[in-house]
């Protein structure tokens, strides 16, 4: 049974607009004040990808090593950036992006680096950007989610936890049951995500492997481990979050 490549041009992209369009109506028809958001979003991420696809193509063509761990940096710095903003902590910008570099970078180069080494990562650059992004992308929520989660949750436990403190009970012992809470709200997107799948949705890497052509089982198999690996480093991303940010959240 022969395979059909389906072929995506610029020209398919204003009927998908269609569709932004339709949702920017009835939020201003029911006055809900999500027009600006709608149209914000739907075009950053048309100008994000686009750019994205042109330099994808052009780092097919020049095969070079240094644009590669280049881009990789940035994409890296960029994401630390953004998780900066999500923290929303006082002090200076230089720490606080240290401790978001650490939550965010080090787990996701971690699992990268062995995914690599067991040959899970094609070594293309095209491959290495996407998973790389895929990756990192994914954690960001959980940085947010941790902290947020954190903070609101010793905000309510105000009082229990001075009262272990002035017990003699070190901070981080004081908060224990706030992190454990914390790590599990992070993680409840990850795990509905996983318990889903294949049932209630078709993950996305499986759905465009199959597009493009390729054998379903092979598909399913990738997006597995593609799976394990969001969750593995999600759940890394939250921990290391909760463990440098826990004494902030009361300030």
């Amino acid at each position: 049974m022969g395979q059909r490549l389906y072929i995506f041009e610029l020209s398919h992209l204003p009927p998908a607009f269609l569709l932004v369009l339709f949702a920017i109506a009835l939020s201003y028809f029911y006055n809900l004040k999500a027009e600006r958001d709608l149209l914000e979003s739907s075009l950053r991420t048309t100008i994000q990808l686009l750019l994205l696809g042109y330099l994808l193509r052009f780092i097919l063509e020049v095969q070079s090593l240094a644009l590669l761990i280049f881009i990789l940096f940035v994409m890296s710095l960029f994401g630390s950036i953004t998780a900066v903003e999500r923290l929303k902590i006082e002090g200076s910008f230089g720490r606080l992006f240290l401790k978001s570099y650490i939550a965010l970078v080090s787990p996701s180069s971690l699992v990268f680096v062995l995914l690599y080494l067991m040959d899970y990562v094609p070594k293309d650059p095209v491959s290495m950007i996407t998973m790389w992004g895929l990756v990192l992308g994914n954690s960001l929520s959980n940085v947010s989610l941790t902290f947020e989660r954190m903070r609101s949750e010793a905000l309510n436990r105000l009082w229990e936890i001075e009262a272990k403190v002035a017990l003699g009970a070190p901070l981080k012992k004081a908060m224990e049951e706030v992190v454990q809470n914390a790590i599990k709200v992070s993680m409840m997107p990850k795990y509905n995500m996983l318990r889903s799948a294949g049932i209630v949705h078709i993950p996305g890497v499986a759905v465009g492997m199959m597009v493009g052509g390729a054998d379903p089982i092979s598909a399913v198999v990738f997006q597995i481990v593609v799976m394990i690996v969001l969750l593995t480093v999600s759940f890394f991303t939250s921990l290391i979050t909760a463990a440098l940010t826990y004494s902030s959240v009361l300030g």
